[in-house]
Protein backbone atom coordinates (compact mmCIF):
# COMPACT_ATOMS: atom_id res chain seq x y z
CA UNK A 1 0.00 0.00 0.00
CA UNK A 2 1.38 3.42 -0.92
CA UNK A 3 1.54 6.10 1.74
CA UNK A 4 2.68 9.70 1.95
CA UNK A 5 6.20 10.46 3.02
CA UNK A 6 4.97 12.07 6.24
CA UNK A 7 2.75 9.19 7.35
CA UNK A 8 3.92 7.34 10.43
CA UNK A 9 4.39 3.57 10.20
CA UNK A 10 3.54 0.75 12.57
CA UNK A 11 0.44 -1.15 13.67
CA UNK A 12 -1.50 -1.35 16.89
CA UNK A 13 -3.70 -4.42 16.91
CA UNK A 14 -6.28 -5.70 19.33
CA UNK A 15 -6.53 -2.31 20.96
CA UNK A 16 -9.58 -1.13 22.87
CA UNK A 17 -8.10 1.99 24.35
CA UNK A 18 -4.51 3.07 23.66
CA UNK A 19 -2.84 6.21 24.96
CA UNK A 20 0.47 7.42 23.54
CA UNK A 21 1.34 11.06 24.02
CA UNK A 22 -1.43 13.50 23.17
CA UNK A 23 -3.55 11.29 20.91
CA UNK A 24 -5.40 8.11 21.83
CA UNK A 25 -8.14 5.81 20.53
CA UNK A 26 -11.34 4.46 22.04
CA UNK A 27 -13.17 1.56 20.37
CA UNK A 28 -16.69 0.42 21.25
CA UNK A 29 -16.85 -2.31 18.60
CA UNK A 30 -18.63 -0.14 16.04
CA UNK A 31 -16.87 3.24 16.16
CA UNK A 32 -13.17 4.02 16.57
CA UNK A 33 -12.92 7.45 18.23
CA UNK A 34 -9.80 9.61 17.94
CA UNK A 35 -9.12 11.88 20.90
CA UNK A 36 -6.51 14.59 21.45
CA UNK A 37 -5.77 15.58 25.05
CA UNK A 38 -8.97 13.85 26.10
CA UNK A 39 -11.17 15.75 23.62
CA UNK A 40 -12.90 13.84 20.81
CA UNK A 41 -11.78 14.69 17.29
CA UNK A 42 -13.78 12.27 15.16
CA UNK A 43 -15.42 8.87 15.09
CA UNK A 44 -14.73 6.39 12.29
CA UNK A 45 -17.66 4.00 11.95
CA UNK A 46 -16.27 0.68 10.78
CA UNK A 47 -19.16 -1.38 12.14
CA UNK A 48 -22.77 -1.48 11.07
CA UNK A 49 -24.69 1.68 12.01
CA UNK A 50 -28.44 1.08 12.04
CA UNK A 51 -30.98 3.74 11.01
CA UNK A 52 -32.91 5.57 13.71
CA UNK A 53 -36.53 4.67 14.37
CA UNK A 54 -38.76 5.57 11.46
CA UNK A 55 -36.03 5.33 8.80
CA UNK A 56 -36.07 2.46 6.32
CA UNK A 57 -33.74 -0.38 7.29
CA UNK A 58 -31.88 -0.40 3.98
CA UNK A 59 -30.17 2.85 4.98
CA UNK A 60 -27.80 1.14 7.43
CA UNK A 61 -24.21 2.14 6.67
CA UNK A 62 -20.55 1.74 7.63
CA UNK A 63 -17.07 2.95 6.60
CA UNK A 64 -17.51 6.70 7.17
CA UNK A 65 -16.73 9.44 9.69
CA UNK A 66 -19.35 10.71 12.14
CA UNK A 67 -19.26 12.54 14.39
CA UNK A 68 -16.66 15.11 13.37
CA UNK A 69 -16.03 17.72 16.07
CA UNK A 70 -15.00 21.37 15.86
CA UNK A 71 -12.09 22.75 17.91
CA UNK A 72 -14.36 23.28 20.92
CA UNK A 73 -15.74 19.75 20.94
CA UNK A 74 -19.09 20.44 19.25
CA UNK A 75 -20.45 17.91 16.75
CA UNK A 76 -20.54 19.48 13.28
CA UNK A 77 -21.58 16.56 11.06
CA UNK A 78 -25.01 15.02 10.59
CA UNK A 79 -26.00 11.39 10.04
CA UNK A 80 -29.38 10.26 8.61
CA UNK A 81 -30.58 13.85 8.02
CA UNK A 82 -34.34 13.88 7.36
CA UNK A 83 -33.93 15.63 3.99
CA UNK A 84 -31.38 13.08 2.70
CA UNK A 85 -31.29 9.87 4.74
CA UNK A 86 -28.30 8.58 2.75
CA UNK A 87 -26.01 11.49 3.73
CA UNK A 88 -23.52 10.49 6.38
CA UNK A 89 -20.96 12.78 7.99
CA UNK A 90 -17.73 12.60 5.99
CA UNK A 91 -17.94 9.90 3.31
CA UNK A 92 -16.77 8.96 -0.19
CA UNK A 93 -19.17 7.42 -2.69
CA UNK A 94 -20.58 7.85 -6.19
CA UNK A 95 -24.16 7.37 -7.43
CA UNK A 96 -23.49 6.48 -11.09
CA UNK A 97 -21.39 3.34 -10.74
CA UNK A 98 -21.64 0.12 -12.69
CA UNK A 99 -20.05 -3.30 -12.35
CA UNK A 100 -20.25 -4.59 -15.89
CA UNK A 101 -23.78 -3.62 -16.82
CA UNK A 102 -25.18 -3.72 -13.29
CA UNK A 103 -25.72 -0.44 -11.43
CA UNK A 104 -24.00 -0.12 -8.04
CA UNK A 105 -25.34 2.84 -6.06
CA UNK A 106 -23.34 3.26 -2.86
CA UNK A 107 -24.35 6.93 -2.76
CA UNK A 108 -28.02 6.23 -2.09
CA UNK A 109 -27.26 2.88 -0.40
CA UNK A 110 -29.52 1.13 -2.89
CA UNK A 111 -28.70 -2.58 -2.84
CA UNK A 112 -24.97 -2.16 -2.21
CA UNK A 113 -22.73 -1.30 0.75
CA UNK A 114 -19.20 -0.51 1.82
CA UNK A 115 -18.02 -3.10 4.35
CA UNK A 116 -15.05 -3.05 6.70
CA UNK A 117 -12.53 -5.88 6.23
CA UNK A 118 -9.44 -5.17 8.32
CA UNK A 119 -7.29 -2.66 10.15
CA UNK A 120 -3.97 -1.89 8.53
CA UNK A 121 -2.72 0.74 10.97
CA UNK A 122 -3.89 2.23 14.26
CA UNK A 123 -1.20 4.44 15.71
CA UNK A 124 -1.51 7.30 18.17
CA UNK A 125 1.37 9.53 19.23
CA UNK A 126 2.31 13.07 20.18
CA UNK A 127 2.47 14.33 16.59
CA UNK A 128 -0.37 12.50 14.82
CA UNK A 129 -3.04 9.84 14.98
CA UNK A 130 -3.00 7.57 11.93
CA UNK A 131 -5.69 5.09 10.93
CA UNK A 132 -5.63 2.85 7.86
CA UNK A 133 -8.29 0.33 6.89
CA UNK A 134 -9.31 -1.88 4.02
CA UNK A 135 -12.96 -1.99 3.03
CA UNK A 136 -14.83 -3.58 0.13
CA UNK A 137 -17.76 -2.71 -2.09
CA UNK A 138 -20.38 -5.48 -2.34
CA UNK A 139 -23.89 -5.96 -3.64
CA UNK A 140 -26.32 -6.94 -0.91
CA UNK A 141 -27.18 -10.13 -2.79
CA UNK A 142 -23.60 -11.02 -3.79
CA UNK A 143 -20.83 -11.30 -1.15
CA UNK A 144 -17.99 -11.24 -3.69
CA UNK A 145 -16.12 -7.91 -3.38
CA UNK A 146 -16.13 -5.78 -6.52
CA UNK A 147 -13.83 -2.97 -5.33
CA UNK A 148 -11.29 -2.81 -2.53
CA UNK A 149 -11.21 0.53 -0.73
CA UNK A 150 -7.96 1.36 1.07
CA UNK A 151 -8.44 4.35 3.34
CA UNK A 152 -5.76 6.15 5.36
CA UNK A 153 -6.40 9.27 7.39
CA UNK A 154 -3.95 11.21 9.54
CA UNK A 155 -5.12 13.61 12.25
CA UNK A 156 -2.73 16.45 13.02
CA UNK A 157 -2.65 18.40 16.31
CA UNK A 158 -4.97 21.37 16.65
CA UNK A 159 -3.73 24.88 17.32
CA UNK A 160 -5.69 28.01 18.19
CA UNK A 161 -7.05 28.36 14.66
CA UNK A 162 -7.28 24.98 12.95
CA UNK A 163 -6.94 21.22 12.76
CA UNK A 164 -5.91 19.37 9.58
CA UNK A 165 -6.95 15.83 8.69
CA UNK A 166 -5.36 14.23 5.61
CA UNK A 167 -7.03 11.47 3.59
CA UNK A 168 -5.64 9.01 1.09
CA UNK A 169 -8.24 6.89 -0.75
CA UNK A 170 -7.18 4.08 -3.09
CA UNK A 171 -9.81 2.11 -5.01
CA UNK A 172 -8.90 -1.18 -6.72
CA UNK A 173 -11.08 -3.27 -9.01
CA UNK A 174 -10.87 -6.75 -7.48
CA UNK A 175 -13.51 -8.33 -9.71
CA UNK A 176 -13.61 -9.77 -13.21
CA UNK A 177 -15.63 -7.00 -14.87
CA UNK A 178 -14.92 -3.35 -15.60
CA UNK A 179 -16.17 -0.89 -12.98
CA UNK A 180 -17.46 2.53 -14.01
CA UNK A 181 -17.23 5.38 -11.48
CA UNK A 182 -19.37 8.44 -12.16
CA UNK A 183 -21.20 11.41 -10.68
CA UNK A 184 -24.96 11.96 -10.75
CA UNK A 185 -25.99 12.63 -14.33
CA UNK A 186 -29.53 13.84 -13.56
CA UNK A 187 -29.58 17.59 -14.09
CA UNK A 188 -25.83 17.49 -14.80
CA UNK A 189 -25.23 17.53 -11.06
CA UNK A 190 -22.04 15.45 -11.05
CA UNK A 191 -22.62 14.45 -7.40
CA UNK A 192 -20.19 11.99 -5.85
CA UNK A 193 -16.64 11.95 -4.51
CA UNK A 194 -15.24 13.17 -1.17
CA UNK A 195 -18.14 14.59 0.82
CA UNK A 196 -18.92 16.54 3.99
CA UNK A 197 -22.43 16.87 5.42
CA UNK A 198 -22.58 19.59 8.10
CA UNK A 199 -25.35 19.52 10.66
CA UNK A 200 -28.29 21.45 9.19
CA UNK A 201 -28.90 22.98 12.63
CA UNK A 202 -25.82 25.15 11.96
CA UNK A 203 -27.50 27.05 9.10
CA UNK A 204 -27.21 29.52 7.53
CA UNK A 205 -24.02 28.49 5.74
CA UNK A 206 -21.49 30.61 3.88
CA UNK A 207 -19.54 29.00 1.04
CA UNK A 208 -16.21 30.43 -0.03
CA UNK A 209 -13.76 29.51 -2.79
CA UNK A 210 -10.73 31.12 -4.44
CA UNK A 211 -13.05 33.58 -6.18
CA UNK A 212 -14.69 34.58 -2.90
CA UNK A 213 -18.09 33.97 -1.32
CA UNK A 214 -20.51 31.88 -3.38
CA UNK A 215 -24.02 33.23 -2.86
CA UNK A 216 -25.70 30.52 -4.94
CA UNK A 217 -25.41 26.75 -5.03
CA UNK A 218 -22.42 25.49 -7.00
CA UNK A 219 -21.89 22.29 -9.00
CA UNK A 220 -18.79 23.26 -10.96
CA UNK A 221 -16.13 25.85 -10.21
CA UNK A 222 -12.45 26.36 -11.06
CA UNK A 223 -11.06 26.32 -7.54
CA UNK A 224 -8.67 23.90 -5.78
CA UNK A 225 -10.36 24.42 -2.40
CA UNK A 226 -13.77 25.26 -1.02
CA UNK A 227 -15.00 26.18 2.44
CA UNK A 228 -18.28 26.15 4.35
CA UNK A 229 -18.65 28.19 7.53
CA UNK A 230 -21.36 29.16 10.01
CA UNK A 231 -21.94 31.25 13.11
CA UNK A 232 -21.80 29.51 16.47
CA UNK A 233 -24.55 29.92 19.01
CA UNK A 234 -22.15 30.38 21.93
CA UNK A 235 -20.09 33.38 20.86
CA UNK A 236 -21.15 34.15 17.28
CA UNK A 237 -17.53 33.95 16.12
CA UNK A 238 -18.23 31.02 13.85
CA UNK A 239 -16.43 27.95 12.61
CA UNK A 240 -15.99 26.08 9.34
CA UNK A 241 -14.54 23.25 7.33
CA UNK A 242 -12.63 23.45 4.06
CA UNK A 243 -11.80 20.70 1.58
CA UNK A 244 -8.38 20.94 -0.10
CA UNK A 245 -7.63 19.04 -3.30
CA UNK A 246 -4.20 17.44 -3.32
CA UNK A 247 -1.98 18.58 -6.22
CA UNK A 248 -1.39 14.93 -7.20
CA UNK A 249 -5.10 14.26 -7.77
CA UNK A 250 -6.23 13.47 -11.32
CA UNK A 251 -7.25 16.58 -13.24
CA UNK A 252 -6.00 18.91 -10.50
CA UNK A 253 -7.43 21.41 -9.88
CA UNK A 254 -10.58 19.53 -10.74
CA UNK A 255 -13.62 21.85 -11.18
CA UNK A 256 -16.23 19.42 -9.84
CA UNK A 257 -17.72 20.65 -6.55
CA UNK A 258 -20.92 20.39 -4.54
CA UNK A 259 -21.84 23.48 -2.54
CA UNK A 260 -25.44 23.31 -1.37
CA UNK A 261 -26.77 25.92 1.04
CA UNK A 262 -29.06 23.42 2.76
CA UNK A 263 -25.77 21.96 4.04
CA UNK A 264 -23.43 20.00 1.78
CA UNK A 265 -19.83 20.40 0.61
CA UNK A 266 -17.99 17.96 -1.63
CA UNK A 267 -15.18 17.59 -4.13
CA UNK A 268 -16.86 15.70 -6.95
CA UNK A 269 -14.24 14.02 -9.10
CA UNK A 270 -14.77 12.72 -11.79
CA UNK A 271 -18.02 14.70 -11.93
CA UNK A 272 -19.78 14.09 -15.29
CA UNK A 273 -16.72 12.67 -17.08
CA UNK A 274 -16.81 9.26 -15.43
CA UNK A 275 -13.89 6.91 -14.93
CA UNK A 276 -13.51 3.29 -16.07
CA UNK A 277 -11.59 0.95 -13.81
CA UNK A 278 -10.33 -2.24 -15.47
CA UNK A 279 -9.97 -5.48 -13.48
CA UNK A 280 -6.91 -5.18 -11.27
CA UNK A 281 -6.53 -1.42 -11.86
CA UNK A 282 -6.56 1.29 -9.17
CA UNK A 283 -6.99 5.02 -8.78
CA UNK A 284 -6.02 7.28 -5.90
CA UNK A 285 -7.50 10.45 -4.41
CA UNK A 286 -6.15 12.64 -1.62
CA UNK A 287 -7.80 15.44 0.29
CA UNK A 288 -7.32 17.52 3.40
CA UNK A 289 -10.15 18.48 5.74
CA UNK A 290 -9.28 21.80 7.35
CA UNK A 291 -11.41 22.41 10.45
CA UNK A 292 -11.10 26.02 11.60
CA UNK A 293 -12.45 28.84 13.74
CA UNK A 294 -14.33 31.74 12.17
CA UNK A 295 -15.16 32.13 8.51
CA UNK A 296 -12.75 31.40 5.65
CA UNK A 297 -10.90 34.67 6.16
CA UNK A 298 -10.57 34.40 9.93
CA UNK A 299 -9.58 30.76 9.58
CA UNK A 300 -6.82 31.70 7.11
CA UNK A 301 -8.06 29.07 4.66
CA UNK A 302 -6.39 30.52 1.55
CA UNK A 303 -3.03 30.77 3.33
CA UNK A 304 -3.35 27.26 4.74
CA UNK A 305 -4.09 25.88 1.29
CA UNK A 306 -1.08 27.62 -0.21
CA UNK A 307 1.20 26.04 2.40
CA UNK A 308 -0.46 22.65 1.87
CA UNK A 309 -0.08 22.78 -1.92
CA UNK A 310 3.54 23.90 -1.81
CA UNK A 311 4.76 21.48 0.86
CA UNK A 312 7.25 19.03 -0.66
CA UNK A 313 6.45 16.25 1.76
CA UNK A 314 2.81 15.93 0.67
CA UNK A 315 3.74 15.81 -3.00
CA UNK A 316 5.66 12.53 -2.70
CA UNK A 317 3.73 9.41 -3.74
Amino acid sequence: MRTWAYLMTGVLVGVCCVSVGEFRFEDNGVTLTVLENGKPVLGYNYGRVEPPEGVEGRFWRSCYIHPLFDLDGHVITQDFPPDHYHHRGVFWTWPACKVGEREMDLWSIAGAHQLFREWVTKQAGQDTAEVAVQNVWVFDDDPEPKVRESVTFVVHPADEIQRSIDFQLIFTNTGREHVHIGGETTGNKGYGGFLFRPDAALKPFTFTAVEGVQEKDVLKLDTPWADVSWKTATDGAGAGVAVFQHPKNPGYPHPGWIMRHYGFLGASWPHLDGYDLAPGASFELRYRLYVHRGDAEAGKVAEAFRIFAEAKNIAQP
